[in-house]
């Protein structure tokens, strides 16, 4: 594979200033409207000890993975940051973040978690006082042109991640679930323009290349909680299966939906963010059950892999009902919990073995 995340291409040009933010529902079109670029932040799950002198051990290990990056010092380089207030412990990391390591600018944005007509035009508002804020730090008047313009350059970037994703479901997939994990990684935090350029290349090449995985067997799905590393992904492909899907946020799910370009375009981006596939701090259990459902059987997927970090209630939740659903239709499920206090291990790789193995009885008998 020619096209691979890594830390010089993440970092953009040295002159451009960037903007970090870490949940999907901070718009990256008025980031990129403003002048700035937009950087998904991530802390590689790095081991959260820095963290528990700010955060008690029973919150979610991810956003103790990013405060303990935090105060180490590991986003010093960027301009500001968007925090997206989308569950306690994100709110709990804005105030340590801006009170111990402030940076320049910081903005902390207030998503509704309903997607009707009356959330639809808070968050219009949410977005318009977030607009007023980067203006003012940029010494930049966004027009409605650079929003339009800002739209079509992310809108393609969405577009072109879907077409690599469905490289990797094709009969000869052409890359692994690995790489298409750092191709999202890539997209999210570097440069966008430079992003399209590079993924249309690197599609081309993969459309006429060989096949990555030809050989590997069962076809699983994995969703769940935000993977930020993709050694997770790595263990379970290499345990002898395929993922050829996902429903994660640090995923194909980020890149769900198109911001309809017919609307004003603060009215556009906010429906888009609030309608894209919703996650499980978002009012609709049934939708997402349901949206597993047809991503399953869309890529007739053998089995699924639930996965969830150790305190996370919100995706915790929606376990029951989805497990429900899946059984009722047939396909078989594996639970996986973790925390970043150490790598997957022989115990998970022990588990997604035998998963494996059962699939791949069901296939011999079927």
């Amino acid at each position: 594979m020619a096209f691979v995340f890594n830390s010089e291409f993440c970092l953009t040009e040295a002159s451009q200033q960037r903007i970090g933010w870490l949940c999907s529902y901070v718009p990256e079109e008025l980031i990129l409207a403003a002048g700035y670029a937009s950087m998904r932040l991530s802390s590689r799950e790095r081991t959260p000890e820095g963290a528990e002198s700010f955060l008690p051990a029973n919150i979610c290990p991810y956003v103790r993975s990013i405060c303990n990056a935090v105060i180490s010092g590991d986003f010093e380089g960027i301009e500001g940051i968007v925090l997206a207030l989308s569950c306690d412990a994100m709110r709990r990391l804005a105030d340590i973040w801006i009170q111990y390591r402030p940076p320049k600018f910081s903005y902390r944005l207030d998503v509704p978690r309903r997607s009707d007509e009356l959330a639809e035009q808070y968050f219009v508002n949410q977005l318009q006082g977030l607009l007023s804020a980067l203006e003012r730090e940029s010494g930049k008047t966004v027009s409605d042109h650079d929003l339009v313009e800002a739209i079509s350059i992310v809108n393609h970037k969405r577009e072109l991640v879907g077409q690599i994703s469905r490289l990797r479901d094709s009969s000869e997939p052409k890359l692994s679930a690995t790489e298409f994990y750092e191709v999202t990684r890539t997209a999210m935090c570097s440069d966008i323009r430079r992003f399209n350029a590079e993924a249309q290349h690197l599609l081309d090449n993969l459309e006429t290349g060989a096949s990555a995985n030809s050989g590997k067997t069962p076809r699983l799905m994995l969703c769940g909680c935000v993977v930020d590393a993709p050694s997770l992904i790595s263990q379970i492909e290499d345990c002898g299966a395929l993922v050829v899907v996902d429903d994660l946020c640090t995923s194909l799910r980020h890149f769900d939906g198109l911001v309809d370009t017919t609307l004003e375009p603060l009215l556009g981006i906010a429906r888009r963010y609030l309608k894209r596939a919703a996650c499980a701090r978002m009012a609709g259990a049934s939708q997402r059950v349901q949206r597993v459902l047809s991503l399953a059987k869309e890529h007739r997927v053998d089995g699924i892999v639930f996965h969830t970090l150790k305190f996370c209630d919100l995706v915790q939740a929606d376990l029951p009902r989805t497990r429900f659903a899946l059984e009722n239709a047939g396909i078989p499920i594996l639970h996986i919990e973790r925390d970043y206090s150490s790598a997957p291990g022989g115990q998970l790789r022990t588990r997604v073995e035998a998963f494996v193995e059962l699939l791949n009885s069901q296939r011999v008998e079927a």
